[in-house]
């Protein structure tokens, strides 16, 4: 599908009102189009914003009523909204366009755009890859499911764009031309929106249907693309790498330390990063990938790579207290998240690994989960899901609140042992986001800890 000049579609519908659809209205607006507004609640929290925006729009909320819907002739869907809901089913079936801000924002994209997805560490590849092309001169411009809308992008004066896709911003996007692409990894998540994993899957796969170079994780055969020719890939992954092929990236063991390495040179150890954990080894890995692509040699950007601190919340050290390493990890909304920071950390644990862990599961099946499980050696579960989790061990830990979870493991822990609040799901049943929830964390550490 090709998007038509806007001002050819009589009647304009953008549906959802989040952070997405109001840079969608303001897009349209900043063009001269009235765009009549969906909302599928009945007081959606952008309301205020959009009445300061165009106090005359038409707007509805509330269940999406089909005469409406159907009288559009372009839908602007925002990525929280699921396209199951019936009415857009019947938009689509009537062959009314339904797309997402990524081709409105496909019509302006006139420098090199890299695009990064997976279940888990999108957005510490996103903002590594932005601070790579930095450290090489570039003047860069970064969005999408990081927080700044990519229409907020348009019109800025850059080398090259650099977006975080949610496999939501995925299913929606049919124009947008990428330089380089990456799928980092898949596993469970977002159950709740998807019929099952393959389902999942294939919204990620969306993000190599048109792009120039293909970037995937060789230890997860899923990552990998159908249609985009050999020459045009690049792979990394926990074994050497190669001098020629897509195997490009990849690690050494000496001495018992690993190197990040490239074409079967070694790059750099990993005790030169600032980030911790073998997961944070292939992140690293697949941004000098992308990086590449735009022609740009790791030699040159391994300053910018040592110097990165990773992202708050994702495996972030909080701090060591009585010999104690307290982390967090509240970034890990869903349980590949949550299983990548386990394994990442257990070989750097020489005491008890303490994981808290439950929330929103958003339906996952936690049984998936228990292999993860076995290498923790207390688990300290609440939340709503929280009891489904427990379920997957013999002896888990069940507390009411975050400062309950915290004194327990303070109890339980050990010298050289490590602390870990990597949930697993996602934090709206008990906080306002996963931010609140990590706050809420190294607060609960520091209180008890009298800092």
């Amino acid at each position: 599908m090709k998007l038509a000049a806007l001002d050819s579609y009589e009647m304009i519908g953008v549906v959802g009102l989040g952070q997405t659809g109001l840079s969608c209205v303001r897009y349209l607006l900043q063009r001269d189009i009235n765009p009549v507004v969906f909302d599928t609640r009945v007081e959606p929290p952008g309301m205020a914003e959009l009445k300061q925006l165009a106090p005359n729009l038409e707007i509805h909320t509330g269940a999406l009523e089909l005469e409406h819907i159907l009288g559009m002739d372009l839908l602007v869907v925002s990525p929280g909204v699921d396209l199951r809901t019936p009415a857009l089913q019947l938009a689509i079936d009537a062959a009314i366009p339904v797309v997402g801000d990524m081709d409105l924002f496909a019509r302006h994209a006139n420098k090199p755009v890299l695009g990064i997805t997976g279940s888990n560490g999108k957005s510490t590849v996103t903002r590594l890859v932005t601070e790579l092309l930095i450290a090489a001169g570039k003047k860069v411009a970064m969005g999408g499911n990081i927080g700044v809308p990519v229409l907020e992008l348009v019109g800025q004066p850059v080398d090259a764009f650099v977006i975080e896709l949610s496999s939501f911003q995925l299913e929606l996007m049919h124009d947008l031309h990428l330089r380089g692409a990456t799928i980092l990894n898949i596993s469970d998540d977002h159950m709740d929106r998807y019929s099952d994993l393959r389902d999942y899957t294939n919204a990620k796969h969306r993000i190599y249907n048109r792009t120039d170079v293909a970037v995937w994780n060789r230890e997860q055969e899923m990552t990998a693309p159908v249609q985009v020719p050999m020459d045009a890939q690049i792979t990394f992954g926990l074994g050497p790498s190669n001098d020629h092929g897509p195997a490009m990236f990849g690690l050494t063991e000496h001495e018992g330390e690993f190197a990040i390495s490239f074409c079967g040179e070694s790059l750099l150890k990993a005790s030169e990063l600032q980030l911790t954990g073998i997961h944070n080894l292939l992140n690293v890995q697949a941004a000098l990938a992308l990086a590449y692509a735009l022609d740009i040699q790791p030699q040159d950007v391994l300053g910018a790579v040592r110097a990165f601190k990773g992202l708050p919340h994702r495996c972030e050290l909080i701090g060591e207290f009585d010999q104690v390493r307290w982390v967090n990890d509240s970034k890990a909304t869903n349980i590949g998240a949550a299983e990548a920071a386990i394994f990442g950390m257990r070989q750097l644990v020489n005491g008890k690994l303490i994981l808290i862990a439950g929330g929103d599961g958003k339906g996952a099946d936690f049984s998936h989960f228990r292999a993860a499980l076995q290498h923790v050696d207390v688990v300290i579960v609440l939340g709503k899901d929280g009891e489904r989790i427990a379920h997957q061990v013999e002896h888990a830990v069940r507390v009411t609140n975050l400062e309950e979870a915290v004194s327990t493991a303070a109890e339980l822990a050990t010298p050289q042992s490590m602390v870990l609040l990597s949930p697993a799901c996602a934090s709206l049943d008990m906080f306002k986001n996963y931010e609140h929830r990590g706050d809420e964390f190294r607060a609960a550490v520091e209180a008890h800890y009298g800092r």
